[in-house]
């Protein structure tokens, strides 16, 4: 399915596995294929928001996770922002712009990316980010894994009950501010008396209730 014309991408997913990259065409591409009886797959296009909702006919999945699904693969012009929430599914994404990405009790990869917002509840993010900030991300008895190669604003990562480890490189110039209610929070190779990097211009907040958060030079 293709669509003409298309600035912003909203993603309604249950348990689909789903492949998202950019590429240079100025157009959208949809492609699917459905894994049982009861799901189905519905894309509208109103104005230049296009919204893809994974519809599952049941409410109630298998001991595996879930008895029908999607398989999705959607090709993105460059500069178009992605809005996507998740249940069960697993979404991998490259070279994509997010302005919002959320999972609950699912999965997201996502490699060369930008994002603003990542949240999770009893889910897994992994994000890669050549460039990051402003950012917010949070997870609630899940796990992030967030790598940040530069910052070109001020970032601010919460953990409750969960994991989270952050990854910063030397080209990060940020001064880390942490807070921390029954939870641990570790350098690696960082002074945690003194936690700049770089020119430490950019504030990284990091706040942990119950969580342990890592933050790591790499």
């Amino acid at each position: 399915m293709r669509f003409d014309g298309v600035r912003r991408i909203e993603l309604h997913l249950v348990a689909a596995e789903t492949r998202v990259e950019s590429w240079d065409e100025s157009y959208v591409e949809l492609t699917y294929e459905l894994h049982g009886d009861d799901v189905k797959v519905d894309a509208n296009l109103n104005g230049e928001t296009l919204t893809i909702k994974e519809k599952p006919r049941r409410r109630f999945f298998n001991r595996l996770g879930k008895d029908s699904w999607a398989e999705i693969t959607l090709k993105v012009p460059r500069g178009v922002t992605l809005r996507v929430d998740t249940v069960i599914g697993k979404l991998r994404a490259e070279g994509v712009r997010f302005e919002e990405a959320t999972t609950v009790n699912g999965t997201l990869i996502l490699e060369e990316c930008e994002a603003e917002m990542l949240k999770t509840v009893n889910g897994e993010i992994r994000p890669h980010l050549p460039v990051a900030g402003p950012l917010k991300a949070s997870t609630v008895n899940g796990d992030i894994e967030l790598t940040i190669e530069e910052l070109e604003d001020d970032i601010e990562v919460n953990c409750v009950n969960g994991n989270m480890t952050l990854c910063l490189t030397d080209f990060c110039d940020a001064r880390i501010i942490s807070k921390k209610v029954n939870g641990n929070v570790r350098f690696v190779g960082i002074n945690p008396n003194d936690p700049i990097i770089g020119t430490g211009e950019l504030e990284v907040k990091v706040s942990t209730v119950n969580g342990d958060v890592k933050i790591e030079l790499v």
